[in-house]
């Protein structure tokens, strides 16, 4: 093998360990000294998850925190997951998927089958679904806010850094607007610190006002909700996922 190809290999290889310290040091550190401490409040909560398993890594803590509370959260999934793992035939893992979301919801405490909904979308074409999808997506979420009339929304981040994640923020805003629901929103992030440029270039201020939110007293129920998603497992690196495994969580909110 030639020296310029080998050469190159090892500077991909310590390229992705450099993004993979950067992401650690802003996530696990400078996010939370710069955070503002979110308390548990007792308001009933929506959360909007473009794939099953975005629901428990990005506020699997806040769902727990607020069931033992005995607060009611509702759980919408956009998109029915069946590109996630290619060893399993797409109609077999749409439905593996879905009962690793149950199975993880009841962990977490939203045992109801009510409060778990399927848009059933395709997955990884939520940016490019036909203007009669759109609408028809729009409208189910409508109907949703309306009959549960949540005082929190929580949202993939507007700038995840993945097209189903990014879209799935944009519908949510639409329902929003058009049910007149006037929630609190919470932004989670999922892939928005994965590939991100150099530190000294990160410039935290567009991303919207941070809050901290400390789960120690869930942690062990997040654990578990977690490696129910056995499917994920098998696709998403540990070096992405462990971030998942830390004792608080981290959520935006937009400035106006």
């Amino acid at each position: 093998m030639p020296l310029q190809i080998i050469y190159s290999r090892i500077l991909g290889k310590l390229e992705n360990v450099w993004q993979l310290i950067q992401a650690e040091i802003l996530f696990r550190w400078i996010l939370p000294a710069k955070s503002q401490l979110l308390p548990v409040s007792q308001k009933p909560a929506m959360v909007f998850a473009p794939h099953q398993d975005d629901e428990t890594f990005g506020c699997g803590g806040m769902i727990a925190l607020k069931r033992e509370l005995g607060v009611p959260v509702k759980v919408v999934f956009l998109t029915d997951g069946h590109k996630s793992y290619f060893q399993i035939k797409p109609e077999d893992i749409v439905q593996v998927r879905k009962q690793e979301a149950t199975s993880a919801l009841n962990i977490l405490g939203v045992e109801s089958p009510e409060d778990i909904y399927f848009i059933d979308q395709p997955d990884g074409e939520l940016r490019h679904i036909s203007s009669e999808q759109q609408l028809d997506t729009i409208n189910q979420l409508v109907q949703l806010l309306k009959s549960f009339q949540p005082a929190e929304v929580y949202v993939p981040h507007q700038k995840d850094k993945h097209p189903d994640h990014e879209a799935t923020y944009d519908l949510v805003q639409a329902a929003l607007k058009e049910s007149g629901i006037q929630a609190q929103v919470f932004q989670y992030p999922i892939w928005l610190f994965w590939k991100m440029p150099p530190l000294f270039r990160v410039n935290l201020q567009p991303l919207g006002q941070s809050y901290k939110l400390s789960i120690k007293s869930v942690f062990n129920k997040k654990q578990q909700a977690i490696q129910v998603y056995g499917s994920q497992r098998h696709t998403l690196p540990f070096s992405f996922m462990r971030r998942f495994f830390l004792p608080s969580e981290i959520f935006f909110q937009q400035e106006n």
